[in-house]
Parts: C-alpha cells; structure tokens; sequence
C-alpha cells in the first residue's frame, strides 16, 4: 500500500493503469489535476517516481501496449464534471502525451465543450494484432 496524498486535499484516486510488464501503475486523482506513477516492482513497497499536473481536473488514464503513450480525460460523473459555466481551462479534454520513461511530453489535446462532444470518460484501447486477430469487416448494409 503507498499514500497517494493527503486525503484532506486530494480527496479522490479516480483511475490507475498498470502497465504492461506490471512493474509500472499510474494513479489519477481528482480536484488537483494530477497524475502520478508508481514504481511497483515490489507490490508490498510501491515507490512514487513521478508526478505531473494534467489539467484542471483529470479522470480516465490508459497507457498503450508498447508504453510510448498515456492518454487521459478529464470527465467523471455528469453531476461531476466542469462545464463552460465553470471558469479555467481544461475542463473537458482528451489529452495524448508521449512517455519515453522520465517524462510526459504533450502531442495532443481535443477540448470536448469546443468541439461540443459531450464529456469525455473511459477509453478502451485494445489491439487485434496483439491477439492475432483481425477487425471485423463492416458491412453497408449493417454498419459493422
């Protein structure tokens, strides 16, 4: 078990991805906007080795395969969530950074309330190749 904060200013770990060779976990933590990695080579040691402010308020993390990318939202729950009445920046976002294993580096951020697309919230990535599949064919007739 490792502190993620003081309870009484962050008071909601919102998301974690472990990554792929299950030596790495990244926590998301609400009100504060930041990100933190994990050494977990020892699960009964973890060690914070890295921390990062995403945005005004971050929620969702996922972290692809290969470990080059880590993606976020910011969106949690509708009655949550920042809207255009709330005043900053980064209320609602996709946000894309590269990781090259000591630092985020930004690529990309989508501003959901401009582009008006909702609340961005849960990411699934998944690779065919990964499993030796291949994408379903879609169809006209049927959409997918």
């Amino acid at each position: 078990m490792a502190d993620i904060g003081d309870a009484s200013k962050i008071p909601l770990p919102v998301d974690i991805s472990i990554t792929a060779d299950d030596s790495q976990l990244w926590v998301n933590t609400w009100n504060d906007g930041k990100t933190r990695l994990f050494d977990i080579t020892n699960p009964h040691a973890p060690v914070q080795i890295f921390e990062k402010q995403i945005g005004e308020q971050v929620n969702m993390v996922s972290q692809s395969w290969d470990g080059e990318r880590v993606y976020f939202t910011s969106s949690l729950l509708a009655n949550w969530d920042k809207t255009e009445a709330a005043a900053g920046n980064d209320l609602q976002y996709f946000k894309l950074y590269n990781w090259d294993g000591e630092k985020l580096s930004h690529r990309f951020t989508i501003d959901f309330l401009a582009e008006k697309l909702g609340a961005p919230h849960q990411m699934r990535f998944s690779s065919y190749a990964l499993y030796g599949l291949k994408p379903p064919e879609i169809t006209a007739d049927r959409g997918h």
